[in-house]
């Protein structure tokens, strides 16, 4: 279920694949679980026994105009962070517009 369940494959459907696509198919769940979940890279992307390459990927500085949306509003004097479990979040459109943001409008 770890391989079907996130990717709505009915356990059925999965156990009526061949053994070889089963087994495929769980390989390389394998091989993703192992994907740093932080950088998103896997170790042999980094080993030369493994075809990679210790100079695989260079770092680089990249600002996510969402990320830094929500970072302004949580240092905006007007914002309380409210109780335990209150996220601020990105929402579609424009501020003024949004019946959320605005309930008079």
């Amino acid at each position: 279920m770890a391989y079907c369940g996130p990717r709505g494959i009915p356990l059925s459907t999965f156990l009526s694949w061949s053994e070889a696509d089963q087994e495929a198919a769980l390989a390389w769940q394998a091989h993703e679980s192992r994907r740093c979940g932080s950088c998103g890279t896997h170790p042999d992307d980094w080993s030369p026994q493994a075809g990679g390459d210790r100079e695989a990927y260079h770092a680089e500085v990249h600002q996510c105009p969402g990320c830094l949306k929500v970072e302004r509003l949580k240092q905006a004097p007007h914002v309380v962070t409210g109780p335990p479990g209150m996220h601020i979040r990105l929402a579609d459109g424009i501020h003024r517009d949004c019946p959320r943001c605005n309930p008079e409008t």
